[in-house]
């Protein structure tokens, strides 16, 4: 009987038939497979078997599996360090507060590719205070969307809930996996013009819990934005939850010059 070591994401004793007669490179093959097992939760920080090791287990050349871990490390999924071997990890997407961007608009700026769950669409009446933020007249709806949002390496990221008033005429039908503020300034030709942003470090309640992975109460980052049209009218109010594990905010300051000591 055979004894896994959990320190690793394969086991030595496993072997993997690839198809030399396929179009697909070998090491692209190799790729794939070394993919799918390290993308799961319980993956991270294991290591991985050795070069050799790894050729033997897929039946490949060194430069085969070496080219297959390179292509995997220059994507943040691996840390490759001489005598400590290949582990596991998990990049954080950053990104720059000083623009504002959607998160499709984000990560194709990255190269990344995008993934979307989209967990419910409908029209409601919000929160108070929500209600009050955009601006709704009495009676007046607004259109909720809710999405998981992720890339092929990292899902998910981030829980997203959007509230946009009913009176811009959003159809619910839309396709909200694509880019939600390309729909609303190229189909709808409604132009954004800015938004405010708070944010701030929470703890995930059952239901973000659930949805992004991780424990009760956790920590998160949320993000809310108000966003507004080019006559200063309320577009879009949008609370972001994120793991702060996968995803990180940066800006780039300038001193003023008047603020120099003389």
């Amino acid at each position: 009987m055979l004894i896994e070591d959990s320190r690793y994401a394969f086991q030595k004793s496993e072997r993997f038939a690839l198809d030399p007669d396929s179009p697909v490179p070998l090491y692209h093959q190799m790729e794939q497979i070394l993919l799918e097992r390290i993308s799961r939760p319980d993956m991270v920080n294991r290591l991985l078997p050795s070069e050799a090791e790894l050729g033997e287990m897929f039946g490949v050349s060194r430069a085969t599996v070496k080219k297959a871990l390179d292509n995997l490390a220059n994507r943040g999924l691996l840390n490759r360090r001489r005598a400590l071997g290949t582990r596991v990890t998990r990049p954080q997407i950053t990104e720059d507060l000083a623009r504002l961007t959607s998160y499709t608009e984000e990560m194709e700026a990255k190269g990344l590719t995008i993934r979307t769950q989209l967990l419910n669409v409908r029209l409601h009446a919000p929160a108070r205070d929500i209600s009050e933020r955009l601006k709704l007249q009495p009676g007046e709806q607004s259109l909720q969307i809710k999405r998981l949002r992720g890339t092929n390496e990292l899902f998910p990221v981030v829980l997203l809930q959007t509230e946009i008033p009913s009176r811009f005429s959003i159809d619910p039908s839309e396709d909200f996996s694509l880019s939600l503020y390309r729909i609303i300034e190229q189909k709808y030709r409604i132009p954004i013009d800015g938004a405010e942003e708070i944010i701030s470090a929470g703890k995930a309640n059952d239901e973000e819990a659930a949805k992004l992975l991780i424990s009760r109460g956790g920590s998160v980052l949320i993000m809310e934005r108000l966003t507004y049209t080019r006559s200063q009218e309320p577009l879009e109010f949008v609370r972001a939850v994120y793991r702060p594990d996968r995803y990180q905010f940066s800006i780039r300051l300038k001193r003023s010059p008047s603020s120099f000591t003389r």
